[in-house]
């Protein structure tokens, strides 16, 4: 029989470590909504060079991590801009050869609360070729206005902004944002089992609570213990002489 206090200790355990999971995953889908989508609020991005160049990173396990959460992909449209913009992500060696020798902008870190570029200029003088005209790209967009999505794989890329000429000053606003096809059903997943985790929770607790304590237990066993044999009324005792 399970003892009074692993009851009550169980059941705060399984109230605590539920509402957490309800909790996160209420959070999950309320960032990334019903579409597993999400995106920042139009930010303001600008450089006197011929491009804002971004390192996307060594990316490995996205098979893996598709195979659970759905393929994920980052997009990046503009929202407005003085002139044409080109988006392009490609091969991070390849980015480098194309852009050797320009003046640019490396972004080694961003954040959104407050929004903020931490950059490193690059000088150069070289005249680059219009970068639409490359064939390394794995994703670009030229339109009026660019809209980037990107289908995330493994390898090590560069994301690049610049004018469809080639020429310095790029200035626009662009939205930031990133997909998770299957976060949403996760996220309600997770809610649901934390919520059936606090209920159990409540009702172990709950439980426990009514059950006798170990005191109790030991008073009732003591209570209903027979005490001994009486002898009969009038009985005595007597010794059968030998012999």
């Amino acid at each position: 029989m399970m003892r009074r206090s692993v009851a009550v200790v169980l059941g705060l355990i399984f109230t605590l470590a539920g509402g957490l999971a309800a909790l996160s995953g209420g959070a999950v889908m309320a960032l990334f909504g019903s579409n597993g989508t999400l995106t920042s609020d139009p930010e303001h991005l600008s450089t006197p060079t011929t491009a804002l160049v971004t390192t996307v990173a060594d990316i490995d396990g996205t098979r893996g991590f598709g195979s659970i959460f759905g393929t994920p992909r980052l997009q990046l449209s503009v929202t407005d801009a003085p002139h044409e913009v080109f988006i392009g992500i490609g091969p991070a060696a390849a980015v480098d050869r194309y852009l050797a020798g320009a003046s640019i902008e490396e972004v080694s870190d961003l954040s959104f609360d407050p929004f903020r570029l931490d950059k490193t200029r690059r000088n150069g003088a070289a005249t680059l070729e219009r970068p639409d005209t490359q064939t390394f790209w794995v994703s670009r967009s030229s339109k009026s206005p660019a809209e980037l999505d990107w289908r995330i794989a493994d390898g090590s890329y560069r994301l690049v902004v610049m004018k469809t000429d080639g020429t310095s000053g790029v200035d626009l606003n662009a939205r930031l944002g990133v997909t998770i096809p299957h976060l949403y059903g996760i996220g309600t997943g997770v809610l649901i089992g934390g919520l059936a985790g606090v209920l159990s929770g409540v009702v172990l607790f709950l439980t426990g609570l009514r059950m006798p304590n170990a005191k109790d237990q030991y008073r009732q066993t003591a209570t209903d213990r027979p005490v001994g044999h009486a002898h009969p009324a009038g009985a005595e005792s007597r010794t059968q002489p030998w012999g």
